[in-house]
């Protein structure tokens, strides 16, 4: 019978060790110190993206025994019980909901990295949208993307490729792809001369109105076990049918 191999352990006689840290758009790697603190790995990921507003932030991880858990900014990096892996991975996410968004986020890679995750949670359906919202959402992510609408060169398919919609509303209505592309689209054209941070700000603003947004969303990145909020029963809502319509 062979021996089983032990597990993989890091050797302390080493100065330093490697980490990966993800934002929703971007992978960054470092090495660390061994003496290095949660500080000091969150300071260098704020200075390398950028980023002034640092108190909405955290770093979250999966720690040996499986449970999801922020970084301690006083410990050592080493002592919070992180997965023996070549690469440490941690995901830099939003851990705090600014109350007013408009008002309270004043950095373009803040109300960035707020948009990302909010339209994430929204996508997964983590947290409710109905179709109406959701529809409106989904014009904004894509002038966010696409910039103004340009009737000479869009060609019909185009956001067949993007996910724009939870699929818990796609299944309420007996719509084809086409369809909710139309309805999308009407909204869309309607954005013109709207920049990528101001359609990714307005997108915010309508999320933040939603129904138990914040709590669910600070309830998300604790790491707890989040029931989404059931569709109503019965007809499904109407859905835009212009772009003055809701």
């Amino acid at each position: 019978m062979k021996d089983k191999m032990p597990p993989f352990r890091r050797k302390k006689s080493g100065k330093s060790f490697p980490v990966k840290v993800c934002t929703l758009d971007a992978e960054l790697e470092f090495n660390l110190e061994w003496r290095a603190t949660g500080r000091d790995l969150f300071d260098l990921v704020c200075r390398t993206i950028g980023l002034r507003e640092t108190w909405y932030f955290g770093l979250q991880y999966e720690d040996a025994k499986g449970f999801i858990s922020w970084l301690k900014l006083d410990k050592k990096v080493q002592d919070q019980g992180i997965s023996q892996q070549p690469t440490t991975p941690f995901m830099f996410l939003g851990k705090f909901y600014p109350e007013d968004v408009a008002e309270e986020l004043v950095q373009e890679v803040t109300q960035h990295l707020f948009f990302l995750q909010v339209k994430q949670a929204i996508l997964s359906m983590d947290i409710y949208c109905p179709p109406e919202a959701s529809v409106l959402l989904a014009s904004y992510a894509v002038q966010a993307k696409y910039g103004d609408y340009d009737e000479s060169t869009y060609k019909p398919g185009m956001l067949a490729s993007d996910d724009l919609l939870p699929q818990r509303v796609i299944d309420q209505y007996q719509m084809t792809p086409e369809m909710w592309e139309d309805r999308i689209k009407i909204w869309y054209a309607d954005h013109r001369g709207m920049s990528r941070d101001e359609a990714e700000m307005e997108y915010l603003k309508i999320a933040q109105d939603l129904d138990i947004l914040v709590a669910e969303l600070t309830r998300l990145v604790r790491g707890c076990n989040v029931r989404a909020r059931a569709v109503p029963t019965g007809a499904a809502p109407p859905l835009p049918c212009s772009a003055h319509t809701v």
